[in-house]
């Protein structure tokens, strides 16, 4: 039972990118590790705690991996690791302060679920004062031309691209695949984000976006590559042999983070804690979402459901949960709405530009149909009226005046001569 745990946790990791030894495929996972990772749901979130339970390990001394040996130290004992451990990390200039709780949680969790009792009020209470939360403020259009402009590979230009106009969060990307992906009318894209799970919703990317992604996938298979229904939409750039990685996490974070240097707008020499008023990614999905806001006509329960919120907050500041059981519009339907934000969502000032003559173009002729169309109409009212006058030359239809009558008379003699 343990070995079949152990065997479809390990799948889970892998998924994560998590990579093992050679000499490790046959190591059974220890037990206190087991209970720590059954108890969360989230993989997202195991990766994390995990992370900050290892650097916990390794901080005090003990040898990495070994957590049982861990789960086996006097209670006193750890409850006085944990504080000296919380003090150092919160000492550190280079982390934030309100990053602390995270680093508890996680080692909460382990400790709770190997039934240590410890005194985690008092732990709480070793964090510092908070600081006020930057990283509020979205990109403008012209911070991504700049980035844009100085991005060195396709890859990079279709990431900030994919990010602009989707507003998908990071952790989307490393599981995106050619099979979640659908052309719609325009030239844009339709993405199912979090395909199976249940967060899955779907977004669309701008047909400039498409664009630059289809010039992507077209380099990347005249390198030889055979793109199958899992191939992954975005890659990383080493791979090991054969295999084909998707893009991690912290690849996205650095790729966009180094065009932001480059484009001089993060400081490479910085070393200490600074968050900035524009975070590097998540910038990205806030200036989408308030795009979608802002244009008139979608409503704001279908911008919501674009990004993937369960829940938002409405006018009033009051909590929202958008409703997935009774209304589930069709993709089209969702696509109706995006598509009246492309032009704003567009970042190139001349595709742009052509984005506004397309939509001008497309009006003008539903216009000019229109126009036929009531034309049409009127010519057939006009020779039913007609008839009638032939017939009882001195009654006059309902919704008609005499003056109405008189003009339809001179029509009718001037057809006769």
């Amino acid at each position: 039972m343990e070995r079949k745990l152990n065997d479809s946790f390990r799948e889970v990791d892998n998924k994560l990118g998590v990579k093992y030894p050679k000499n490790q495929t046959t190591r059974i996972m220890q037990r206190s590790l087991l209970l720590f990772k059954k108890s969360i749901k989230s993989d997202a979130t195991y990766k994390v705690y995990k992370h900050h339970l290892d650097h916990f390990m390794k901080c005090s001394g003990y040898p990495k991996g070994e957590y049982d040996e861990l789960a086996r130290v006097d209670k006193d004992e750890v409850q006085k690791m944990i504080e000296d451990y919380i003090m150092a990390e919160t000492s550190d200039p280079t982390k934030s302060p309100n990053s602390g709780a995270v680093r508890i949680f996680g080692l909460k969790v382990f400790f709770e679920m190997n039934e240590f009792e410890l005194k985690w009020k008092k732990i709480l209470r070793l964090l510092p004062k908070k600081v006020k939360r930057t990283g509020k403020l979205a990109y403008t259009t012209r911070d991504i031309q700049e980035m844009l402009s100085v991005a060195k590979n396709i890859r990079t230009k279709a990431l900030i691209l994919f990010l602009s106009s989707t507003g998908v969060r990071v952790g989307a990307i490393k599981v995106l695949k050619m099979k979640h992906l659908k052309d719609m009318p325009l030239g844009c894209k339709a993405f199912c984000i979090y395909e199976g799970d249940v967060e899955e919703y779907w977004t669309f990317c701008s047909p400039e976006c498409s664009e630059v992604l289809e010039k992507y996938l077209a380099k990347r298979k005249q390198d030889g590559e055979i793109f199958t229904p899992e191939t992954p939409v975005f890659l990383a750039q080493n791979h090991n042999g054969d295999e084909l990685l998707p893009m991690s996490e912290f690849a996205v974070y650095t790729s966009i983070r180094r065009t932001l240097i480059q484009a001089g707008k993060r400081d490479p020499n910085n070393t200490t804690y600074r968050r900035h008023e524009k975070m590097t990614c998540h910038a990205f999905r806030k200036r989408f979402l308030t795009i979608l806001k802002n244009t008139p006509n979608i409503k704001m329960a279908t911008a919501e459901r674009l990004v993937g919120h369960l829940t938002y907050k409405d006018e009033e500041n009051r909590a929202v949960m958008t409703d997935s059981s009774y209304y589930v519009p069709i993709l089209e339907e969702l696509f109706d709405q995006y598509k009246l934000a492309i032009q704003n969502l567009t970042i190139d000032d001349m595709v742009r530009i052509k984005v506004k003559e397309t939509e001008l173009e497309g009006r003008t002729k539903i216009i000019s149909e229109q126009e036929k169309k009531a034309h049409s109409m009127q010519n057939r009212l006009f020779l039913l009226l007609l008839g009638q006058l032939k017939k009882n030359p001195n009654e006059i239809p309902e919704g008609f005046t005499q003056a109405d009558i008189d003009e339809l008379k001179y029509e009718l003699d001037s057809i006769s001569a």
